[in-house]
């Protein structure tokens, strides 16, 4: 569910994978804020609530065309983004192809994806992931509309500095894997990243 803020003109959307969950659980614990659309609202026309774009819900009229709203998302570093979506498909995501009503049968893509990730070593999945050419970003629907992008790795230091909030947000959903993320990488999958997120690697101050 994205979150709104009305008193402080923000709407805070869920993008997959970069500690949406915890900023989630952190505003909520903080109070003043109220979930778009209501918890007890389900997939929508194709939409999955919780990780809906602004401009999803907005389409799904969940949200006012004058909303008059800053839009806030977090993003996260490419090299360990991967890594992570990888892990997440092996470890975790895998058991959901037990559950038939599972979102992963609701999700374009999600079950092929999952399956490569058990079947192949991460440079092979990592190069069907980043295919082709042209720049990629993490989540870019998310990204692309927001007013303001808050790092992952520096969630309250960005949201202090860029939203004047003092917020903790504890660890949550976290998988159990090797945190050294670069040991995953050989220099040709360095290389796919590098070329393929350049802008962002820029933009966000990252690096492998």
């Amino acid at each position: 569910m994205a979150l709104l803020d009305q008193g402080a003109g923000l709407l805070f959307t869920a993008a997959p994978g970069t500690a949406s969950t915890a900023l989630r659980a952190a505003l909520l614990d903080r109070g003043g804020v109220v979930e778009v659309p209501a918890a007890d609202e389900a997939r929508v026309d194709g939409i999955d609530v919780k990780h809906a774009t602004a401009a999803q819900l907005l389409s799904g009229g969940f949200l006012a065309s004058d909303h008059g709203l800053r839009v806030v998302t977090t993003t996260r570093n490419p090299f360990d983004f991967y890594v992570a979506e990888y892990e997440r498909s092996r470890r975790r995501w895998v058991h959901e192809l037990r559950q038939p009503d599972s979102w992963v049968y609701a999700t374009p893509g999600a079950v092929g994806r999952i399956v490569d990730a058990v079947t192949l070593e991460f440079d092979q999945w990592l190069a069907l992931a980043i295919d082709g050419p042209g720049e990629r970003r993490i989540n870019r629907g998310h990204v692309d509309e927001a007013d303001v992008v808050l790092r992952m790795e520096h969630l309250e230091h960005d949201i202090r500095g860029l939203l004047g909030i003092e917020l903790t947000v504890a660890p949550t959903n976290v998988t159990d894997r090797e945190r050294a993320y670069w040991r995953a990488y050989d220099a040709a999958s360095r290389a796919l990243v590098e070329t393929a997120h350049a802008a962002d690697l820029e933009r966000f101050r990252y690096a492998f």
